[in-house]
């Protein structure tokens, strides 16, 4: 059995800079997104069985080959014609429609346990053209740490940094799929944080966490908020609970909130009227 974590990440800033009206990738979206990794994570145990089989403990997740995990496994037994049935179980920490990227963490750390166990020997180059197929998402996990991505356009910059949040993470009871997010979308009212994006790259390259968190945005914030007013009043109450920045993760559900230390992370979730997780920047 090989077990790995898969750490997952959030949006510290999300510009949606424009739909692609035309070639292979015509109604995706260019992005620009600073992407964070933190210590929350996933863990995945694999071994060879008699059949594919997956197993979790968040019945969220879908246990056919909808699921990404598998998808990981018949992509690479397919380009490579290798492969044995396997059983994967996951224990589920991500929270699930979550705006988290939790399945694209997870498809991550699939093709590094297939790299492992079928000894395929991949590149960095191999490993994000896979993750590509699966989800624009799961590419940066390849990179890791902190990094600026626009996904569908394929640009993915690591960006170098020594700063270390903690961070409040509140989790309302509802999930927000991509998809509707997507599709309530107002593209007149998005796009125009591009230079606060920018001023989060040089924040965290300087290592000045006060001018990062005032950089901290979301275009997904605009409709998701009208239709969601809930996300709107947490953002609040991080706020009112002395949060250095609060926003959303991706396309939500998951709300976060800046604290100054741990112990101010724990009196601020403390202070909030749902469920809660305490992280921080994966070491």
């Amino acid at each position: 059995m090989i077990t790995k974590t898969s750490p997952t990440r959030l949006t510290l800033a999300l510009d949606i800079v424009r739909r692609l009206e035309s070639g292979s990738l015509c109604g995706y979206h260019e992005l620009g997104i600073i992407k964070h990794q933190v210590a929350l994570a996933d863990t995945l145990h694999v071994e060879p069985y008699r059949c594919d089989l997956i197993e979790c403990d968040n019945p969220l997740v879908p246990l056919d080959h909808s699921n990404i995990c598998l998808r990981a496994c018949e992509l690479v037994r397919k380009q490579f014609n290798i492969g044995e049935p396997l059983k994967i179980v996951i224990e589920k920490r991500i929270p699930v429609m979550g705006g988290m990227a939790g399945g694209s963490a997870n498809a991550a750390a699939m093709l590094v346990i297939l790299n492992e166990l079928w000894e395929l020997h991949l590149t960095q180059e191999q490993f994000c053209g896979l993750g590509r197929q699966l989800g624009m998402d799961v590419p940066f996990f390849f990179t890791g740490k902190t990094a600026f991505d626009s996904e569908a356009t394929g640009v993915l910059e690591s960006v170098n940094t020594k700063i270390k949040f903690y961070f409040i993470l509140a989790l309302p009871d509802f999930g927000v799929s991509t998809k509707d997010a997507y599709g309530s979308l107002d593209y007149s009212r998005v796009g125009k944080s591009i230079l606060l994006t920018s001023n989060l790259k040089t924040a965290f390259e300087q290592g000045n966490l006060e001018k990062a968190a005032r950089c901290v945005h979301n275009d997904f914030e605009i409709s998701v908020f009208e239709r969601f007013p809930r996300l709107k009043e947490i953002r609040a109450s991080l706020l009112k609970a002395g949060c250095l920045a609060a926003g959303m993760s991706g396309s939500g559900s998951t709300m976060y909130g800046i604290a100054s230390d741990h112990a101010h992370a724990k009196k601020a979730a403390d202070s909030l009227d749902c469920r809660t997780l305490i992280t921080e920047t994966l070491s």
